[in-house]
């Protein structure tokens, strides 16, 4: 097989990963993907760019993009625009106060089915609220956690602190085993660990408790909630 050539090298991501390799002094693509979680076969097609039949580039899952942002110290938003270029990444209409940080909208979670959805969209939060932590937002869909101390309701921004994995009676965004994201409550108890809805009239397809069994990850806890009532810090 002939040996991939350096100007065959396509992906957007190429000069970010060579700079932090270089940094860390490794040769190998592996290394970089060992030490960042990140399936080797997946930075490899990264690097190369790989295109589908029709031309387009396969797209990295959102854990994985998550998981490059943390790598690159570069925004979750910017590593969508490159991915995505032909959609438009909005800019700010006005100026930002210094105390509040931009925190990224990555994704669609609700009470059923959840996709990842690029949007491109951006939610601003206190400072305090930013500081250290890496933070993501989600775009929520449905009003089965429309209950409670502080409803979650259709259409409200939650931001999640990813390095929070959440204890029992906290709300956490998790992403179920069918790949879908979900925002429900943590509870652990004497019967076990699940996720509920704290919206008891609401139902639809998904079932108002999650067992453990059907989840694959917990992403992190809510820490802000944009909505209608604004911005409130859980």
């Amino acid at each position: 097989m002939a040996r991939t050539k350096r100007h065959d090298l396509r992906g957007p991501f190429n000069e970010d990963i060579r700079k932090v390799m270089a940094e860390k002094g490794w040769t190998k693509l592996e290394q970089f993907a060992d030490h960042f979680g990140i399936g080797r076969t997946t930075v490899y097609s990264l690097v190369l760019g790989r295109q589908t039949s029709q031309g387009e580039w396969v797209k990295p899952s959102l854990d994985t993009i998550i998981k490059l942002s943390i790598a690159l110290n570069r925004p979750v938003d910017e590593l969508l625009s490159r991915l995505y270029p032909e959609l438009d990444l909005p800019k700010p209409q006005a100026q930002v106060a210094p105390n509040m940080k931009k925190a990224p909208v990555v994704g669609v979670v609700g009470a059923g089915p959840g996709q990842f959805e690029p949007t491109l969209k951006s939610v601003y939060v206190p400072a305090a609220v930013a500081k250290g932590r890496p933070l993501a937002a989600y775009e929520v869909r449905g009003d089965s956690m429309c209950g409670g101390k502080r409803p979650i309701c259709d259409g409200d921004i939650i931001v999640v602190n990813m390095a929070d994995k959440g204890c029992s009676g906290q709300v956490v965004v998790a992403r179920l085993v069918d790949g879908s994201f979900v925002c429900k409550a943590l509870k652990e108890d004497k019967f076990g660990r699940r996720l509920m809805s704290l919206n008891p009239l609401y139902t639809n397809s998904a079932p108002p408790v999650i067992p453990a069994e059907d989840v694959d990850e917990v992403i992190g806890r809510v820490v802000w909630v944009q909505g209608a009532l604004n911005g409130v810090e859980e």
